[in-house]
């Protein structure tokens, strides 16, 4: 939601909110909320679901969050057989097969792969999500699954994967960023600008995230945390012409943390980076370092 030109229902919403605000911050908190944690369905185009079918499916069971105990059904996928395990993480919206040319490449290099959907996505249980739901399961997943040799998360995914090495008592030889946010707050800060909504409105939603999810929106943010990843080597793969995730936002991360590797490239966009010949063969290069 961060290209300039709105499409009609966004632009709407944000009439809406921006009218709704001021007198009724706490409506508006929580319509914000409700926005941020539904993510959008989509359908697998054909050659995702080949991708799909060549994979070994298997359910799990993890808790929903670490103060709430119910069960939440995942739906997890494996390629390949290896003592080398690479855990991929999809990003909002998103689905573990638009890493195809990613998972082709690694397991061709004889690497196990290891995927999910991530919950209220695709097969796995739940209509509403977060990145504190997030965290907690990859860390379930990463204790399940022993050594592994590296995580690569896409968009959110990333986020989430650099969120969990810092708050959780997990920790990776490798992790890979692909046009990767770095900080919730700022995705917020730029809905606020974007919709103009009164700033009374941001106590108020972090008052909301702390009650229902006991946590911080500061705490998810990498700026404030920005050397206390557990990953023995990083990579940050982004493009110049990522509408999604700005190019000034990751060049600033990068300039404040500077024993992270990056990869910068121009005309993929947010999306097609991930099947991008030079990237795929940054990310394995890495991975054998």
């Amino acid at each position: 939601m961060q290209q300039q030109v709105l499409p009609f229902s966004l632009r709407m919403s944000a009439f809406a909110l921006s009218r709704l605000g001021r007198p009724f911050p706490g409506l508006t908190a929580r319509v914000i909320y409700s926005m941020y944690s539904t993510p959008p369905k989509r359908k697998l185009r054909s050659t995702q679901l080949a991708v799909r079918d060549t994979a070994l499916v298997e359910k799990a069971s993890v808790s929903r969050y670490p103060f709430d105990e119910r069960p939440l059904r995942l739906m997890l996928y494996r390629w390949g057989s290896s003592g080398k395990k690479v855990l991929l993480l999809h990003g909002w919206g998103g689905s573990p097969f638009d890493f195809k040319q990613m998972i082709h490449a690694l397991v061709a290099a004889g690497y196990e792969v290891i995927t999910f959907d991530a919950p209220a996505h695709g097969a796995s249980q739940g209509k509403q999500t977060n990145l504190v739901q997030w965290m907690h399961v990859l860390e379930q997943l990463l204790e399940r699954s022993g050594e592994v040799h590296g995580v690569i998360g896409h968009s959110m995914g990333g986020l989430n994967a650099a969120l969990t090495l810092v708050h959780k008592p997990v920790q990776v030889p490798r992790l890979v960023m692909v046009s990767a946010a770095v900080s919730a707050p700022v995705v917020f800060n730029e809905t606020f600008q974007m919709f103009r909504i009164p700033p009374q409105v941001m106590p108020r939603l972090r008052q909301l995230i702390s009650e229902r999810l006991q946590s911080d929106l500061l705490q998810l943010d990498l700026f404030r945390h920005i050397d206390r990843i557990k990953a023995g080597r990083i990579l940050v793969a982004y493009d110049e012409n990522d509408h999604l995730v700005k190019q000034e936002q990751i060049d600033t991360f990068l300039q404040q943390y500077p024993s992270i590797q990056s990869l910068k490239i121009k005309g993929e966009g947010h999306f097609r980076i991930m099947r991008n010949e030079a990237v795929i063969s940054r990310v394995l290069a890495f991975l054998e370092q």
